[in-house]
Order: structure tokens, then sequence, then C-alpha cells
């Protein structure tokens, strides 16, 4: 699916596409993607919603609209042993995020907090070719193995 591909002057070109929920995931041991997100607050931009942040396609992704705090809990339909977080920040990162875990869906623990750190500043060499970048990623273990069923997620922007 990745690669090079040739146009030909008056060609066609069909690029594959993927279904990531039918695949394997994309970062390994992505225990949310493709979950259901069960709650967010706030409003988002047109196109940007919630469930965007666990779809596993960098050709979308979830951006609240206002400069509020703003959260959404994914729910991995059963416990899970956690050990850590990538989150692929796209062109907009927040300025800081939280990580919680509930069981219950009512009490949650915290597991981490931080501020995020631009990985992929604006490279205009980059930006006339024509291809998926990765955006600004954050990848953290956490301190200690938490389990948990239903994760908030919480950001500033």
């Amino acid at each position: 699916m990745g690669g090079t591909y040739q146009l030909a002057v008056n060609g066609t070109l069909t690029v594959p596409t993927r279904r990531p929920d039918l695949n394997d995931t994309i970062v390994a041991g992505n225990l949310a993607q493709c979950k259901p997100v069960i709650s967010s607050n706030g409003t988002a931009f047109p196109g940007q919603y919630p469930v965007g942040a666990v779809d596993s396609s960098n050709g979308t992704a979830w951006q609240p609209a206002l400069p509020d705090p703003a959260f959404i809990v994914v729910d991995l339909e059963s416990p899970q042993s956690l050990s850590g977080v990538h989150i692929n920040w796209g062109s907009i990162p927040a300025r800081s995020f939280q990580v919680l875990v509930s069981n219950d869906s009512a009490s949650f623990i915290p597991v981490l907090s931080q501020d995020v750190e631009i990985s992929a500043p604006f490279n205009a060499t980059l930006e006339v070719q024509v291809e998926i970048f990765p955006g600004n990623t954050t990848t953290v273990q956490f301190n200690t193995s938490s389990i948990g069923r239903y994760l908030p997620f919480q950001l500033e922007i």
C-alpha cells in the first residue's frame, strides 16, 4: 500500500485505501484503535469529531473548536492492562494533556499529565511533497502499569 506510485501523462492513478478496523493496529498494541468514544465535552471543528482520535487515520482528527480544556472518554470494552500512550497530534498539537483510567466510568485515576513538545515543526521543503507525514507525536510509557476499561483523555489547546 505505501510507496511510490507512477502517474503517466493523462493516466489514472488508483491509490489503495484501508479500513483500520479490519487491519492490525498502526501502532503495535494500540488498544484504543476503533473503540467507541462514549463521551466528550465542548464542540469540535467541522469534520474533526471525537471518533477521529481513535480511528487510526492520518486523514481525520479530533480538534476541539474552543480553547477551553476538552476531553473524550474511550471505552476499551473490557479492562485492559495499560502501559503507555502514543498520540499523533497532527498539525495542531495541544499544549498539555492528561490520561486517566477507570473500570466503572465514574471514579478516575490520573496516570499521566504532561506538556506537549513539538516533535515535527513546519518544514517548507517537505510541504511540497505529496506524502502522508505522521505529524507531531508524543509517546510516553507510564511509570506503573494500570488496568482500566474507560480512558478519559483531557487536553488543553
